[in-house]
């Protein structure tokens, strides 16, 4: 088949890689000049099966409402945005219950784990270097009640193949050492470990396997934004019109993240999407290496994640829910830099003033929390978004699974909770 893949962001690199692996035709086109320069380029890197709950849960109302009016709260939604998107906000919030939370964790999970071993396998296939780290990853917790909140999530999914460790204080600064510098050192009562999850760079991964594409005969037509799709609800989308002329194809898969909306309303499509923006900076280490945690880590507490990608450090968090506000705000960075260093002073302190890089990117959110994969009611027209903030560990399973159903295969997981 001849096969276009809009947005070359992880999952439409890894999907066309993948396409193209199976001897497909494949044009891959974006309006970025390279690979993976927007919402993929500097996400916090982890790769986490163990942590793929959606972010709507049961409580999530409550902590909300709970963080108003602080300058360094995790979640922030813009007023007007509620005006402006009170469908998907009433239905994010209807699946905020015990049932539908556990439900979809599920098939997060189930999706999740598949993915990060099938990227460990194309990592392994194509030799592409992207600071892979097998290391496992560490849930820090400050309080009781946490702590055994995070045990029943991941005790819920254990059945799945999701392994994990619960770790006393002494136990978690003994797996990672640079813990015990820390001021929050003594709130520290314990942490989950997931042994099976890592953490890579998806930047250097997308511009590797979209090169492993291009070399096995897949177009990159980059720096291209593309119009409209061509067709209509009756006859089907056979191809997109983009600013430099028409790409014709047997089909299209959407996978733009956040704007997909744009692209498929025009034929009476309303995807359950909302963009989700995020903040990352991301620190040289130079000669403060040592002090720097070895093993990814992601704080409860804070909603921080922070991940240790070759001489970098990453940092990454926050949710704002402010459309499609693409606007870097300084202070959210810092924010993010302050409380990913707060357990570490000692570092904090050797990287001093050196400002690393800030980043900002709108993660595109369903209402579920599951991801959108595959056909929709429209011929040849197919979807590859609705990842959240699980892009890069759903990425390549996502591939395969959009990859099997445009072949009209069964594929390896069942895929009716990722549907239209």
């Amino acid at each position: 088949m001849r096969i276009v893949v809009v947005g070359a962001g992880v999952i439409g690199a890894t999907l066309t890689w993948e396409l193209t692996e199976r001897g497909h035709q494949v044009i891959l086109v974006d309006r970025a000049k390279e690979v993976a320069h927007e919402t993929s380029y500097a996400n916090g890197g982890q790769l986490h099966a163990g942590h793929a709950a959606p972010w709507n849960s049961p409580g999530m109302l409550t902590d909300a409402l709970r963080w108003l009016g602080r300058a360094d709260s995790p979640l922030r939604i813009r007023p007007e945005r509620l005006l402006g998107a009170p469908w998907w906000l009433m239905r994010f919030l209807a699946n905020a219950n015990k049932a539908r939370h556990r439900s979809n964790a599920r098939a997060n999970a189930t999706l999740a784990l598949y993915s990060v071993q099938r990227l460990y396998d194309i990592i392994e296939h194509t030799g592409v270097e992207c600071q892979l780290r097998r290391s496992s990853i560490l849930k820090l917790f400050d309080d009781r009640a946490s702590l055994q909140r995070g045990i029943a999530a991941a005790q819920a999914v254990k059945d799945l193949g999701i392994r994990y460790n619960v770790l006393d204080r002494a136990q978690t600064i003994a797996r990672e050492p640079t813990l015990s510098t820390s001021n929050d050192s003594g709130k520290l009562v314990g942490s989950i470990e997931y042994p099976e999850d890592g953490c890579a760079d998806a930047l250097m991964f997308c511009q590797g396997i979209a090169k492993k594409a291009a070399q096995k005969g897949a177009e990159l037509r980059l720096g291209n934004p593309v119009i409209r799709l061509r067709g209509d609800q009756r006859q089907g989308v056979a191809g997109v019109v983009t600013e430099h002329g028409l790409i014709d194809g047997d089909a299209v898969v959407v996978a733009a993240g956040s704007h997909c909306n744009q692209l498929v309303q025009p034929l009476g499509l309303r995807l359950p999407l909302e963009p989700i923006k995020g903040y990352s900076v991301t620190i040289p280490l130079g000669d403060a290496a040592e002090l720097a945690p070895n093993k990814p880590i992601i704080d409860d507490v804070r909603k921080i994640v922070l991940t240790r990608l070759g001489d970098r450090l990453r940092i990454a968090g926050k949710a704002e829910i402010s459309g499609f506000d693409t606007r870097l705000n300084p202070d959210r960075c810092n924010s993010v830099r302050e409380q990913g260093l707060a357990r570490f002073p000692r570092l904090a302190e050797r990287l001093g003033s050196i400002p690393g890089e800030h980043w900002s990117g709108l993660r595109p959110m369903t209402c579920k929390g599951t991801p959108l994969l595959g056909p929709t009611p429209i011929r040849g027209l197919h979807l590859a978004t609705g990842a959240g903030h699980l892009g890069w560990t759903f990425a390549a399973g996502a591939a395969e699974l959009v990859a099997d159903q445009l072949e009209g295969k069964k594929s390896a997981i069942y895929t009716g909770p990722y549907q239209v």
